[in-house]
C-alpha cells in the first residue's frame, strides 16, 4: 500500500522546537525514498521546516498558531481519497514503516483510561503519534453520520475548528473527558466491548509498534510537565527520554511510551 505521508508539527516553546520536529530528523528512516507534506502550526519551528523541506524536496505548508492539530487531520483526510498517514511532530523512526498494510479503514495504537484525579477520568483513546488512513471515505463517511446526532454541519474550516476538540461529560459523579480527534470521536462512537460489529479501525501489534517511539510532551515541555506534575505524576521518570530526544539520542529515547502510559495507567 503507498502511504502519502503528512507531518504535523507544532512547537509551543523555544525549548520544545528541537523535540517537536524529531519526525523530519528520522523520517527517512521510517519512509525511505518518501515525499512528505510538512503542516507546521505556528513560527516556532518553522525555521527547521523550511530548511528540511528545501533540503529534501518535501512540501511545506504554514498555519497560524491557533489552528489545531485535530482540525487539521479532519481537513487532510476530507480531501483525499488515496490512503494517507498521519505523523506527530513528536515521533522518533527506528525501522522502515512503508510497508504497512490493513484492510481496515484505519490503524493506530491506542492509550488506557487513566484519572486525573477522583473526580476526572480520560477514557480509553487513540495514540495519535501515528494514524494509517487506508480508506479516507469511509472515515468521513462514519463522521458524518455520527455528527448528524450531535451538530449540524458547518462547511468553513475557521468555524469548524472546535467541532473536533475535546469533549467532557458529568455521569454518576465524575467527569469523563475525551481526548480531541475524530479518530476518537469514531473510535468511542464504536462500541469496544462489542465483539460481534464491524469496526472502522484496528489497533496496532507489537511488531509495528516497537518501529516508533513518542517524546510525549515534545510539543510544548514546560506546560506538558507542569500539567503532569498538578495531577500528581513523577515527571522526573519523563525526563531523560525528553533529554535523549534533544540531543538526538535515538536509543536512549526507546522505551518512553511504556513508561509514560504505565505512569498513567
Amino acid at each position: 500500500m503507498d502511504w502519502l505521508p503528512h507531518i504535523v508539527v507544532k512547537a509551543e516553546d523555544d525549548v520544545s522546537i528541537p523535540t517537536s520536529v524529531s519526525a523530519l530528523k528520522t523520517f527517512s528512516t521510517g519512509f525511505p525514498d518518501t515525499k512528505a507534506t510538512v503542516h507546521c502550526i505556528g513560527a516556532k519551528a518553522s525555521d527547521f521546516c523550511v530548511q528540511w523541506c528545501k533540503e529534501n524536496g518535501h512540501k511545506l505548508l504554514h498555519y497560524p498558531s491557533t489552528v489545531r492539530t485535530s482540525q487539521l487531520h479532519y481537513e487532510i483526510v476530507k480531501r483525499t481519497r488515496l490512503p494517507v498517514v498521519l505523523i506527530a511532530g513528536t515521533t522518533v523512526f527506528y525501522d522502515d514503516m512503508s510497508d504497512y498494510t490493513t484492510t481496515k479503514a484505519y490503524a493506530a495504537d491506542t492509550i488506557p483510561a487513566w484519572d486525573l484525579n477522583e473526580s476526572v477520568t480520560n477514557i480509553k483513546s487513540i495514540e495519535k503519534t501515528v494514524i494509517y488512513v487506508a480508506q479516507p471515505l469511509k472515515v468521513i463517511a462514519k463522521l458524518e453520520d455520527i455528527c448528524k446526532y450531535i451538530s449540524s454541519y458547518v462547511a468553513t474550516e475557521s468555524k469548524n475548528s472546535m467541532r473536533w476538540g475535546s469533549q467532557s461529560v458529568v455521569m454518576c459523579g465524575k467527569v469523563y473527558k475525551q481526548t480531541s480527534g475524530i479518530f476518537n470521536m469514531i473510535y468511542n462512537y464504536e462500541a469496544t466491548d462489542d465483539t460481534t460489529s464491524v469496526k472502522l479501525g484496528t489497533n496496532f501489534s507489537s511488531v509495528t509498534a516497537n518501529k516508533y517511539e513518542t517524546v510525549f510532551g515534545g510539543n510544548s515541555i514546560s506546560s506538558t510537565m507542569k500539567k503532569m506534575e498538578s495531577v500528581g505524576r513523577d515527571t522526573s521518570k519523563y525526563m531523560p527520554y525528553i533529554n535523549a530526544a534533544l540531543n538526538e539520542d535515538w536509543e536512549s529515547v526507546k522505551g518512553y511510551r511504556k513508561v509514560w502510559i504505565d505512569s498513567i495507567s
